[in-house]
């Protein structure tokens, strides 16, 4: 069995030989730069990229996409919910489709055709929110709101316009870049911003748009990978995502205090990644080998290896070391060993 028949075994549910590892972690000291007018954050993304495969080998690959995180719209005249009807794409949009596809093609290049990789993708909440908060940080002085969640209080109708042309473009983006097979599939990343979207508000207005894209991604890759984004130890409504059609779900496990074991009930059993925390206080991060390698064990023992990938909440702190890492690697074979001479 190859690399790639594992792993869609394993995101399928179906026992194998083999407990499967996935961290990540950026590449830019900040991933919110702009890599479409500074092209180089893009190369050293991708020199990032080729020291992590040499360094880790992964089963799979959630390609890390710093520096083209947001689309080109004129987020400048923004300067209240209203205004976002009239969200548009900038003169720049063709050129940054241009570019995400280079980049996807580099990144391709750099792993090769025998792994199974899937692009990231941020949700419409998440690149109005974070460019807003770029173009427009007034928006949300005295309040602990996130722009987007503010802009919904505001006026959802016209928030819901522009979270629908945003989803537009991001199809657009899979089908140059899945549907032209470049990549397996999209690492899908979501969020209800601290619970600050109410969950009847999420399904009306900002679902739609989100089932959307991923139904898109669907259409062309077996597989996609949905990231329920607890960075930070921001909270979400993890019921508002168990319907969502997609075979592997990522939550944040601590900030939420919801285990692997229990979250693997919640989401239908399907396919499950993570288990360790990702910032710099915790046990990725700080804990001994013992302590770390323990834990592997202690997910296993609650949750099996079936349809189990040993993650972390997001991407991994910076500063977690890469000794770290392998620890995981070396107990995740040595339970696969084991898993071996018991089959």
């Amino acid at each position: 069995m190859d690399r790639k028949e594992l792993v869609l075994k394993t995101f399928h549910n179906e026992p194998t030989d083999k407990l499967l590892v996935g961290f990540w972690h950026h590449f830019l000291d900040d991933e919110l730069v702009d890599g479409l007018h500074n092209p180089e954050y893009i190369a050293q993304n991708l020199e990032g990229a080729k020291k992590f495969k040499e360094e880790f080998d992964p089963d799979f690959v959630k390609v890390m996409t710093d520096g083209l995180f947001f689309m080109p719209f004129n987020y400048e005249d923004m300067n209240c919910a209203s205004d976002l009807r009239n969200l548009k794409a900038t003169d720049e949009m063709d050129l940054y489709m241009e570019k995400a596809v280079e980049f996807a093609k580099a990144t391709r290049e750099i792993y090769g055709n025998d792994i199974l990789m899937f692009y990231n993708v941020f949700s419409p909440t998440f690149q109005i929110n974070h460019r807003m908060n770029q173009t427009h940080p007034e928006l949300t002085m005295g309040t602990l709101d996130a722009p987007i969640v503010k802009l919904i209080k505001e006026d959802p109708e016209a928030t819901q316009i522009a979270l629908d042309l945003v989803a537009d473009y991001t199809e657009k983006l899979i089908d140059l870049i899945v549907g032209a097979g470049i990549m397996d599939g999209i690492y899908f990343s979501v969020s209800c911003f601290n619970r600050g979207i109410t969950p009847e508000v999420y399904n009306k207005y900002v679902a739609p748009g989100e089932r959307r894209i991923i139904a898109k991604a669907n259409s062309y890759a077996k597989d996609n990978l949905l990231h329920i984004c607890g960075w930070r130890g921001n909270l979400n409504n993890l019921s508002i995502y168990t319907d969502y059609d997609c075979s592997v779900i990522n939550w944040a496990v601590h900030a939420e205090e919801v285990p692997v074991a229990e979250g693997k009930k919640l989401f239908h059993d399907k396919c499950v990644i993570g288990g360790f925390g990702n910032n710099n206080t915790d046990l990725i991060c700080t804990g001994t080998k013992k302590e770390i390698q323990d834990y592997v064990e202690k997910i296993v023992d609650e949750a099996g290896t079936t349809g189990i990938i040993i993650g972390a909440d997001c991407t991994t702190h910076l500063d977690t070391p890469d000794e770290h890492i392998h620890w995981v690697y070396e107990k995740a074979a040595e339970i696969s060993e084991r898993l071996l001479k018991n089959n």
